[in-house]
């Protein structure tokens, strides 16, 4: 059965339906590896919108992450919005990552990764993984001729509350085809914490490279990790003036160009990593007064999977220590200003002094 075939019988067997949501791809592993980036856990709610989805995961309501999946990632995508607010279901977002793995075709970041085993002793099984393929998106082009790969192919629908969420998909190597239907259910309360960007004391953009390197750098005993920002044209400490001369050289041009420093703390030490406001390091660096602020160890381990594949990440803190790391995917066309591929958002509080 060609692909054209596939679609039409899909079309007819949905003629009688009235459906909410038609949404249509060639190659589903742009979506998958969104929903990976957030799989902290195994349900996740859905939020449609004329813009595309918003899936949300929290992890113990102190860490929530966003996969903000736009529209251009589909060849079709057709919203015809109900009477009521935009739609909100919650789903097993581990089963949808196996229905579209389910040829093998749509890639798996397995639990051999050095980024999934930087958060410590006991190893976390993220949603989707077990379900086959292979160990990461590298074979990813953009899917759209000249790949080497097998793509599935997928039609979404969903015909409202109450209603499954159904998926039509297809081997474009093999030819099967399969229908999955994923069961909605009542979303539970979410954190919804909103970043107020008039409060906001940090906003840095660099390489993803940079910072998941930074990550894997820490030694994974670690406790907590401090974020210390500083502002350029900082004068120099009192206490480094009897520093080495090319101990305080460099400490001089860190506090003359402003500088982002990590460090990682535990029982056996603590770890220090610093990034200058260097052009070939940082694209913006906007810091007005230096900062500090400690957060769980662990919530920065599960920003390891969302970094991968990813080209650069803007984080952003406010004066009171609220965190939002947002992750950006490649561009893989010509989408024009403004447009991206997909984002992920992170965010989580600073821990209070008597958790530090």
């Amino acid at each position: 059965m060609s692909q054209d075939e596939y679609m039409s019988q899909m079309k007819a067997s949905q003629a009688g339906a009235t459906q909410i949501l038609v949404a249509q791809t060639d190659d589903v592993r742009p979506f998958a590896r969104l929903l990976r980036g957030i799989g902290l856990k195994h349900n996740a709610v859905m939020v449609i919108s004329n813009e595309g989805f918003e899936i949300t995961v929290e992890e113990v309501k102190t860490l929530s992450a966003i996969a903000y999946i736009p529209t251009n990632l589909f060849q079709t995508f057709t919203y015809a919005p109900p009477d009521d607010d935009a739609p909100a279901f919650e789903i097993s977002l581990d089963s949808l990552l196996q229905c579209l793995n389910i040829f093998g075709n749509a890639g798996s970041a397995g639990s051999g990764s050095a980024l999934n085993n930087m958060g410590g002793k006991k190893q976390r099984r993220w949603a989707g993984e077990g379900e086959g393929g292979g160990d990461d998106d590298t074979s990813f082009s953009s899917g759209r001729g000249g790949g080497r790969e097998r793509r599935t192919g997928m039609r979404m629908t969903w015909a409202g509350h109450g209603e499954p969420l159904s998926m039509f998909l297809q081997d474009d190597g093999k030819g099967p085809v399969t229908t999955c239907e994923l069961s909605t259910y009542q979303p539970e309360e979410m954190m919804a914490q909103a970043f107020d960007i008039d409060n906001r004391a940090v906003y840095v953009i660099m390489k993803s490279e940079l910072f998941r390197d930074a990550l894997l750098d820490l030694p994974p005993s670690s406790t907590k990790i401090t974020l210390t920002a500083t502002p350029p044209r900082v004068a120099l400490p009192d206490h480094l003036a009897n520093a080495t001369s090319s101990s305080n050289l460099r400490r001089a041009h860190k506090a003359d160009v402003g500088n982002l420093g990590i460090k990682a703390q535990g029982d056996f030490g603590e770890t220090q990593l610093d990034y200058p406001n260097e052009k070939s390091v940082m694209e913006t660096f906007d810091v007005e007064t230096e900062v500090q602020f400690s957060y769980h160890y662990a919530h920065f381990a599960m920003l390891s999977r969302a970094l991968q594949q990813s080209v650069k990440i803007a984080l952003q803190i406010e004066h009171t220590g609220y965190l939002c790391l947002q992750i950006m995917m490649p561009i893989t066309k010509d989408l024009g200003t403004g447009v991206h591929m997909g984002i992920l958002e992170f965010k989580m509080n600073a821990l209070e002094e008597d958790e530090e």
